[in-house]
């Protein structure tokens, strides 16, 4: 079979979205200028902060969108405010930096009703090291970091439910709980291989769910005293012998949705790269959490609505 060609079916309004993504009315909002400098509570220790939390993530959602150095980011900001003549002072790349791991980066998405099901996969984004061109050419000569960006998206809407961020020797069945923690009315939970593990399938018994995950071949029946977990992979593998094997279920199941999770993550490092720019830790975490809460916003601008040509 040759390629399926696709066309769009909404181009006008999707072409649209594409232009706004570069517009920085969308970023920049009237109520973050409104509430740019924090609120002067009750003194304690130490001095009061000057700026808001609203203003150091508008500051680095800036930064991480059109992939800015710190400095950069604070000429950046200095230049918008001259040009759109606001009485504003600008944070210096250094508060950027220290107040960056202490913001609580919040996922905004479209209203939706009835089961929310889930797509979940991890990649990895690069912290520091030779380029992927050096290392088939010459090979590797220094230290490579990388980090681990869990993901759980929702197919219906493209958005991004939830995210975390490990290093790379984290395996990806332990991120299935925290993925799913506070979702309610969870559906089907599509997964690869990866989280045929029982911690996995007792995440998703917890908040509800039902999993969508190929059983390895050769997994046996759990009997006993067993989770409710091992319940659900029970009845996986039950599923699969009764449709005549792995590929019929994979179909009757609907299993190759699965495969919109890596659309998000060709998204994510087509639109915003796959390096991470912080080096503390927990900037990173808030990091990989502005790139998510970026792509939700782009989403919200509007989506293609494809078709076979």
């Amino acid at each position: 079979m040759g390629k399926v060609a696709y066309r769009i079916r909404n181009w006008k309004s999707y072409n649209r979205a594409l232009i706004n993504r570069g517009n920085l009315t969308l970023w920049v909002s009237e109520d973050a200028v409104a509430t740019w400098y924090a609120a002067r509570g009750p003194q304690g220790r130490g001095r009061a902060f000057t700026y808001s939390n609203a203003c150091i993530e508008l500051a680095l959602t800036l930064r991480v969108l059109f992939r800015f150095p710190l400095r950069a980011t604070q000429g950046f900001l200095e230049g918008f405010m001259t040009l759109m003549k606001l009485d504003l002072k600008v944070p210096c790349y250094s508060q950027l930096s220290r107040r960056a791991g202490e913001l609580q980066v919040q996922l905004s998405r479209q209203p939706k009703s009835g089961k929310l099901d889930l797509v979940v996969d991890s990649t990895g984004l690069k912290v520091y090291g030779e380029g992927e061109w050096k290392m088939r050419t010459h090979g590797k000569q220094r230290r490579r970091t990388w980090r681990k960006y869990h993901v759980a998206v929702d197919p219906d809407t493209h958005e991004v439910v939830a995210v975390e961020l490990t290093e790379s020797n984290h395996h990806d069945c332990r991120q299935m709980k925290p993925l799913l923690a506070g979702q309610k009315n969870v559906g089907q939970v599509y997964a690869d291989g990866a989280y045929t593990h029982p911690q996995s399938f007792n995440a998703i018994a917890d908040v509800g769910g039902r999993p969508v995950i190929p059983v390895r071949t050769g997994t046996c029946i759990a009997k006993g005293e067993i989770s409710a977990g091992l319940q659900l992979r029970n009845q996986l593998i039950r599923d699969r012998r009764t449709l005549g094997g792995k590929k019929a279920w994979k179909k009757a199941a609907g299993y190759h949705r699965r495969s919109l999770v890596e659309t998000h993550m060709f998204r994510l490092k087509t639109i915003l790269g796959s390096q991470l720019h912080s080096r503390c830790f927990k900037n990173q975490i808030v990091e990989a959490r502005l790139m998510a809460a970026i792509l939700n916003k782009m989403t919200t601008q509007g989506m293609p609505e494809s078709f076979v040509k």
